[in-house]
């Protein structure tokens, strides 16, 4: 029997009915909905599995696990690189002692006691199956081009010049790339997350953002961009010069200095704001978190990346509270809780790296 027929096989013969309270790591992978809810996809899915969290929390440690796996893999085809793949297939084989295993006769007994182990096998091979599949088909299309690619880990910023001398400060957890011979012929960047751009101008030559949203075209400004294919909004803020966007092809928007372009990715709803405090919404590459009335699931949002801690909200009235203040990335995670939980009362506690607020 072939890899692809035991991968098929396994999965046909997976328990669609399976409770939650007893899922593993693996029935977390196959599940649709709670793909959907890592994915940000689906609101009713979101909703679904936030409540599950907050009422459910004794087998969590596999949900967060899965959930981490499912970002790493959700980055567009372009992203997945070989020894990304190398890497994941090797931390989860040997926690899954994959290696250990032989294909068995189809109708040995020993196959169906161990099918619980097949099928961690398979929800794995078919992950894995996916992402060579995406880098093969990215090395093939994109193989005359040289790309240089950039990601800044959860609690960093990195700040870059590109070779026309436009200045980009990049945050935590955002990948940016670009071509090799950036400047030559065009000047276009690809971003996943968010970053500050100060870009030099060239009349001749425009520059271009790429996001999963909307397409940024300038010719010489500073303006910041907040697109995060996980979070459901996209927005960009003007500080100066001018911009258009274009959201998927559709009519350009232009933005005049200091206004603000929010898209709310699920109704999609756009908004222009004048914004006075323009530069507020790029403090962060000064080391500054701003929160202005913002809600307590964005500002844990934020705090997950600026300090690479995993939240778990099972308080959902806590919630649903605003906030407005301002700490640094230096700030220890402690410290910044204790001050937010005074006009909001909450319990949390730590395990490992994760924050579970009561």
């Amino acid at each position: 029997m072939s890899i692809k027929q035991l991968v098929l096989t396994l999965i046909g013969m997976i328990s669609k009915d399976r409770h939650i309270l007893e899922y593993q790591l693996e029935d977390f992978l196959l599940d649709d909905s709670f793909v959907n809810f890592a994915s940000n996809k689906n609101q009713d899915d979101i909703t679904k599995w936030e409540d599950w969290f907050a009422q459910n929390p004794i087998n969590s440690k596999f949900a967060i696990e899965a959930k981490m796996l499912i970002t790493k893999l959700q980055y567009r085809k372009q992203y997945l690189s070989n020894d990304f793949v190398k890497d994941e297939w090797h931390k989860l084989s040997q926690r899954l002692h994959l290696n250990d295993i032989k294909i068995p006769k189809k109708n040995n007994t020993f196959f169906l006691k161990k099918i619980g182990r097949y099928a961690a096998a398979a929800s794995i091979l078919m992950f894995l199956a996916t992402a060579i599949y995406y880098f093969s088909a990215s090395s093939i299309k994109d193989s005359e081009i040289i790309y240089q690619e950039l990601y800044v880990a959860k609690g960093e910023s990195k700040n870059l010049t590109l070779p026309d001398g436009t200045i980009v400060f990049i945050n935590s957890d955002s990948r940016i790339r670009y071509e090799e011979n950036f400047g030559a012929t065009d000047r276009e960047v690809f971003l996943e997350g968010e970053a500050w751009f100060d870009v030099s101008h060239h009349e001749d030559i425009p520059f271009i953002v790429h996001t999963q949203e909307n397409d940024i075209r300038v010719l010489g400004t500073a303006f910041n961009v907040y697109a995060y294919p996980n979070e459901n909004i996209f927005r960009t803020s003007l500080e100066r010069g001018k911009i258009s966007l274009t959201h998927k092809g559709g009519n350009q928007i232009e933005l005049k200095p200091k206004q603000t372009y929010t898209l709310l990715k699920n109704s999609k709803e756009v908004k222009i704001i004048e914004t006075e405090h323009i530069e507020a919404y790029s403090a962060w590459k000064n080391g500054d978190i701003i929160f202005n009335n913002h809600p307590f699931t964005d500002i844990i949002k934020t705090l997950d990346r600026t300090h690479n801690i995993t939240f778990i909200l099972q308080n959902k009235n806590v919630g649903k509270c605003k906030y407005t203040g301002c700490f640094t990335t230096d700030d220890d995670i402690n410290s910044i809780l204790e001050v937010i939980k005074l006009p909001t009362p909450f319990e949390y506690e730590f395990i490992n790296d994760t924050v579970i607020i009561k």
